[in-house]
């Protein structure tokens, strides 16, 4: 009997190897040996029909199997609820590849490689709530930029959480299905920044720099948009960003944490069937500033060229990076402090040949309670071309003015001059080609110098070449 069984099985697993070909029998090489061992009075009666009837019921099974998945592949697939979480994930990344050369006459020059990995994911919820994540490479304790020096004899580089926020869109729950577009959108966690920035090719990081993640609460209120006439959207955008806690187990009542809180209006306009114009408008609060300026004390991560007082009551004028002391010698708060008007617009204009745009912006500062003056920014600058398709080039320029009190270093653009800061000046030039699908390869250089040279600095021009090759997926 136990012979019969070895038999039997090795028979079954002869059809699970031939798959298809033994299912297209009218018989089944199970039942073809059954009726063998029957023939050769090598099993009862009572076992081959035992035997014979399972056989049977897989073999119709397995045909139906075949043919349902004949008629439609993906449907077993679909049909099968366990499965419908997949598809409530969408990913997104890139990955780029730096070569960054920083000169100056009079001063070393650096060359070095440079990596950068961002990777993310949104998960659905409902239609009115999504979770959202994304990790990135970099310096976890540098805000305003996710790369990462090759170095350090080949050791393990980091990877930090970048994203990690709750994003609510409520419109049916709350009786606005009516509304053909989305008129409201909630952010709480950690989350890319949600005020409008303008762009030619290179976005505006006058205040805030791309790489800057703030923490907290923001909104976004749309109370216009149409596809046609002369007004095509009109937002409301609004944030409350956490950017220092401070908490003591003394609960004394100097302890009070520090806030950004902002709000921005962005108008689009259809100006001409071929100009399309928009302009944004807003002001951001730095609340209780002297905490971002301690915060320099135990991270050196942090650029800070704003004119800062010691906690002995010097006063260290900025306009170049600062260092603080131990003890006395620490940072204790800015001279000033920062409640940034911010006005920019984007002009896009249609030349004719699609693989042809050309963009204007332009983007301002003005630091309405910084002391001793330098206490206004701008960025303006054009772009011509695009890169969508393989083959396609686009160059942008960028002039660039930023004085020392005008906007918060720590925050600003990092890449502006040798390592970022305040009171400087200079232009940018770009040039990207995209060879193939989803890889850009882009040639960018600055021009930087101070606008008020620092005692004891050189105001001999820096250039700051960097060449990059990135893939999106």
């Amino acid at each position: 009997m136990r012979k019969i069984s070895v038999i039997i099985l090795s028979g079954l697993t002869v059809i699970h190897l031939l798959g298809g070909a033994a299912l297209a029998q009218k018989q089944s090489v199970a039942e073809e040996i059954l009726g063998l061992l029957r023939a050769e009075n090598k099993i009862s009666e009572e076992k081959y029909q035992e035997l014979m009837n399972r056989a049977k019921a897989e073999n119709e099974a397995r045909e139906a199997g075949v043919e349902a998945f004949r008629r439609d592949p993906v449907k077993l697939i679909k049909d099968d609820r366990s499965l419908n979480w997949l598809s409530r994930f969408s990913f997104f990344g890139d990955f780029r590849m730096r070569h960054e050369g920083i000169y100056q006459d009079g001063e070393n020059a650096r060359n070095r490689e440079r990596i950068r990995l961002r990777f993310g994911a949104n998960m659905k919820i409902t239609d009115e709530l999504l979770v959202g994540m994304r990790l990135v490479s970099g310096n976890i304790d540098d805000p305003i930029s996710t790369n990462q020096t090759l170095t350090g004899v080949f050791n393990r580089k980091p990877i930090n959480l970048d994203w990690a926020y709750i994003q609510a869109t409520p419109k049916e729950i709350i009786g606005l299905g009516d509304i053909p577009w989305t008129p409201i959108t909630l952010y709480a966690g950690k989350f890319t920044n949600n005020f409008y920035k303008p762009r030619a090719i290179m976005v505006s990081e006058l205040i805030f720099d791309d790489d800057l993640s703030p923490e907290g609460l923001a909104q976004r209120f749309t109370l216009y948009e149409k596809s046609e006439g002369v007004l095509r959207s009109f937002q409301l955008n609004t944030a409350q960003w956490i950017a220092v806690e401070n908490w003591s187990s003394s609960g004394t009542a100097a302890n009070h944490d520090a806030w950004v809180f902002g709000g921005q209006g962005a108008m689009t306009l259809q100006l001409h069937p071929k100009a399309r114009l928009t302009m944004s408008f807003g002001d951001y609060y730095f609340s209780r500033s002297n905490f971002l300026a301690q915060a320099r004390n135990t991270n050196n991560q942090l650029k800070v060229t704003n004119s800062v007082i010691l906690k002995d009551g010097t006063v260290v004028q900025g306009g170049k990076s600062l260092t603080p002391g131990t003890g006395d010698k620490a940072f204790q708060r800015f001279v000033g402090g920062f409640n940034i008007v911010n006005w920019g617009y984007q002009l896009e204009y249609d030349t004719g040949y699609p693989k042809w745009p050309l963009t204007l912006m332009s983007d301002f500062a003005y630091n309405t309670v910084a002391e001793g003056g330098g206490d206004f920014a701008v960025w303006t600058g054009a772009s011509l071309g695009a890169t969508r398709n393989p083959g396609d080039w686009a160059f942008s320029f960028v002039w660039a003015h930023t004085e020392t009190q005008a906007v918060l270093s720590e925050l600003s653009y990092s890449d502006f001059g040798r390592d970022g800061g305040t009171n400087l000046q200079g232009p940018f030039v770009r040039i990207d080609y995209m060879p193939l699908p989803r890889l850009t390869l882009t040639l960018k250089n600055h021009f930087v110098s101070y606008i008020d040279r620092p005692a004891g600095r050189s105001n001999s021009e820096v250039y700051r070449l960097q060449l990059d090759a990135q893939v999106a997926f």
